[in-house]
């Protein structure tokens, strides 16, 4: 516990200090490196593969460089009505995302199967409409693979949500 708080205020932090600067020069390996400790923190809380949080929002924000994760850091194209959601900070866009998921179908078939194989996330995913775009999934799987995503879900330790009291 003590651990996910000491790395929520390091991530928060990182987060207001790099909001003075200008992102637009950030690159895959520093995107991937700013939210690594934030991804770990989620895939522990919510059980989602680390490649899965990381692989959508390097995809849905451009590394970080998009207009919409500059302007609302909203790094995962999420809407409210007909609008892009505006977070306050990075961290709250990723806390959004992750708990967005939790309440979708999919996720209870993903966590009670103990299944942690991005494929099969990014397709389930797919498949309920998280994006319009017919490409996006093998988008995602291109960063996930290209950055090789996959090695952080090595710890993803998925746990029956039936069993918690």
């Amino acid at each position: 516990m003590k651990l996910k708080i000491m790395l929520l205020i390091v991530m928060l932090l990182i987060t207001f200090s790099v909001k003075a600067q200008v992102k637009t020069s950030q690159n895959p390996n520093q995107f991937i490196e700013k939210y690594d400790s934030i991804s770990l923190i989620l895939m522990e809380e919510y059980n989602i593969p680390r490649s899965i949080i990381l692989g959508i929002s390097m995809h849905e924000s451009g590394y970080g460089t998009s207009k919409l994760s500059i302007n609302k850091h909203n790094y995962f194209g999420i809407k409210k009505g007909n609008y892009y959601r505006e977070y306050n900070n990075d961290l709250e866009s990723f806390y959004d995302f992750c708990k967005l998921l939790s309440k979708k179908e999919y996720y209870n078939y993903l966590i009670n199967n103990n299944i942690i194989d991005y494929k099969i996330w990014i397709n389930e995913i797919r498949k309920k409409g998280y994006s319009e775009d017919t490409n996006w999934s093998i988008k995602v799987l291109h960063y996930i693979n290209k950055y090789k995503l996959y090695d952080k879900d090595d710890n993803c330790k998925v746990i029956q949500l039936d069993s918690i009291s």
